[in-house]
């Protein structure tokens, strides 16, 4: 049996979705070539730039594209066989009269071997011959699938309670013909005649429109016997692009702020069950699993069929449950986004084979289908939604033994550890909040670190004595950690390196907090002075100023922002270190210019680095802001913002 093209369609249910109209034309791609004989207000203008841009047709040469012009059987095909990728014929069988090495010869193999055409007789195509209208469209129709033929052909289809899908379909589309055959539409197209089906088929899917067919006699005519010109021709192939690019569409399913997209290949190879979420509520979005695995679990007898064939599942949780799941072993879910309420996104998959069917020569069958479907799940799905789904920031947490360990530590209060390093030797935790120096360390993602040697020097080491395990947090190395475990030795890099502090330095902090509540280091008194919320001194709209502390010692964290007439936010973050005579100093504070759309999306306008600053406290408790950049030096004075916030 020979292979229909990729565009193949499964008229059952396009049918039943445009119904029997006339459509318009619709644009569709951006001009990328000017033909001086097309205008704008041509019906075939859109067509004519697609299929310029999908190398359709190149034109007739200085800039025409000759619209009025007459098609060619030669013409025709090789339109058709540009349109379906250029594929390259397996046959060789052509006819006498196709020239070898001629421009359509290749075209009309693919044709012959497609059964699109049969010639015109005594094996002769006739490449120079004038497509009438008819013929043109049946060529369509023919490339397309012939997708009426069998409907007609069949016995009149008699619905009753125990008729299937497919006979609603194939009594839909028998009706449907009926209904075209009514003289009122296409009164010139001859019953049975040759292509009586393949306008049908145009005027059901909206390849005949009023425009490319332009004569309404009592009705539309096809004017099946005139010559087709180059702009009907390219308007037929566009308006079946439409087609096809409709039917192709993705399904979309919507659950609270989610949206999950299954490609239209996929979509009857699958069981979906959709959960409706409201914004803010914690729960299984949506399983996804393979039908034909489900189906055959049941007809064996599978208790759980449903968990046969299972791809995958969405679902949301709170900041509270994800800090219990990162305390565990999560194989079989990864959190991959976060949205603006605080909530995580976690893609549960199995962890073991769910493929099922009834037969071993079945298993090897659709073997192709099952790893298809699974790199649809692994590869696609969790980037596909973050892309269609509002407010969804990616995020991602490895699952390594220091993730679970470091998690215990902030998470379970009964978790024992300690911190040491040499400056004030082991230190338990006491009441120091361990969350934010964890999450920091978490963010960063730990992945196995392979032939590594630990380096000469001091560490900071977080102890879990029950477990007797060590974590060893290098200053030679800020992002290499050893894990020391009985006898066993592992190393673990940072995936996600931060350019203003570093593992160590985190930990090193946390030792210091730590130290400070057990009274063995006295606190610097000096970043109270800067912490805190500000405004610009003597101006009621002016610059804002936010500093708090960050993981890392004497380290602060400072954003300003400043709004302009012209409605531009002006951002600087800055990490700002503290130094000994009580300045906060910077270099590279990313600063970024930008503006809000009327859906609350930023726009980029400027992004930059600002090459150095400092901030400063005078006497009267106001701070001098000074940077530096390419634009020139400037200085805000700020005091304490007092107003509610």
């Amino acid at each position: 049996m020979k292979q229909k093209t990729m565009f193949k369609l499964k008229a059952l249910v396009w049918v039943l979705v445009l119904s029997f109209g006339i459509m318009s034309a619709n644009a569709y791609a951006d001009e990328v070539q000017f033909f001086t004989d097309v205008d704008e207000s041509d019906y075939f203008y859109d067509a004519v730039i697609w299929a310029s841009d999908a190398g359709i047709t190149n034109g007739v040469g200085n800039n025409l594209y000759d619209p009025e012009g007459q098609v060619t059987r030669a013409q025709i095909v090789t339109f058709l066989w540009r349109m379906a990728g250029e594929p390259e014929p397996v046959n060789n069988e052509t006819f006498a009269d196709v020239e070898a090495g001629s421009w359509y010869e290749t075209a009309v193999k693919w044709a012959v071997e497609q059964n699109i055409t049969n010639g015109t007789g005594d094996n002769q195509f006739s490449p120079d011959l004038t497509c009438d209208r008819a013929m043109c469209m049946t060529l369509l129709y023919r490339m397309m699938g012939s997708t009426l033929d069998e409907a007609a052909a069949a016995e009149p289809v008699e619905l009753t309670d125990d008729s299937t899908w497919e006979d609603f379909g194939n009594y839909m589309l028998q009706q449907m013909i009926e209904l075209y055959r009514n003289p009122i539409i296409f009164p010139d197209v001859i019953q049975d005649s040759y292509y009586e089906l393949a306008v049908i088929w145009g005027g059901m899917n909206g390849i005949i429109t009023e425009d490319n067919t332009g004569e309404m006699v009592e009705g539309v005519l096809f004017r099946s016997y005139d010559p087709c010109i180059r702009a009907e021709m390219i308007s037929f192939l566009y308006q079946t692009k439409l087609m096809q690019d409709a039917m192709d569409a993705p399904e979309m399913y919507e659950s609270g702020p989610v949206t999950i997209v299954i490609p239209k290949a996929y979509e009857d190879l699958l069981y979906k069950t959709v959960y409706s979420l409201e914004d803010d509520e914690d729960g299984m979005i949506i399983s996804v699993s393979e039908k034909a695995s489900c189906d055959a679990a049941e007809a064996m007898g599978y208790e759980d069929p449903e968990e046969a064939g299972w791809l995958f599942s969405i679902g949301r949780v709170s900041e509270e449950e994800l800090c219990e799941m990162l305390c565990w072993d999560m194989s079989g879910a990864e959190v991959f986004a976060i949205d603006d309420y605080g909530k995580y996104y976690v893609f549960y998959h199995p962890t073991d084979v769910r493929y099922v069917r009834e037969t071993n020569e079945q298993m090897v069958a659709d073997q192709d289908q099952w790893t298809e479907l699974n790199e649809w799940a692994w590869e696609d799905v969790r980037d596909s939604i973050i892309e269609n789904s509002y407010g969804l920031t990616p995020i991602t947490f490895t699952n390594t033994s220091l993730d679970m360990n470091l998690a215990r530590a902030a998470y379970q209060e009964d978790t024992k550890y300690t911190v040491s390093a040499a400056e004030y030797g082991t230190l338990e935790p006491g009441y120091t909040y361990a969350a934010p120096y964890v999450n920091f360390l978490l963010n960063g993602n730990f992945v196995w670190a392979d032939d590594i040697s630990a380096p000469d020097g001091e560490y900071v080491s977080l102890n879990f004595p029950n477990e007797d395990v060590r974590y060893d947090f290098f200053f030679a190395d800020g992002n290499l950690v050893r894990e020391v475990s009985g006898e066993d030795v592992f190393f673990y890099e940072r995936l996600y390196p931060d350019f203003d502090f570093n593992n160590t330095e985190v930990m090193q902090s946390w030792y210091y907090a730590i130290a400070e509540n057990a009274g063995k280091r006295e606190r610097n008194e000096l970043l109270d002075d800067f912490a805190g919320l500000w405004s610009e001194k003597g101006e009621d709209d002016g610059v804002f100023m936010i500093i708090s502390e960050t993981v890392a010692s004497d380290k602060m964290l400072v954003e300003i922002t400043d709004f302009d007439n012209g409605g531009v936010a002006h951002d600087w973050i800055i990490m700002a270190s503290l130094t000994e005579d009580g300045k906060l100093l910077y270099e590279d504070g990313l600063y970024t210019a930008s503006m809000y759309d009327e859906y609350g999306e930023e726009i980029i306008i400027d992004q930059s680095f600002d090459e150095s600053g400092s901030l400063t406290v005078n006497d009267a408790g106001e701070i001098t802001w000074l940077n530096s950049s390419d634009d020139g030096d400037t200085k805000v004075v700020f005091e304490r913002f007092e107003e509610e916030w």
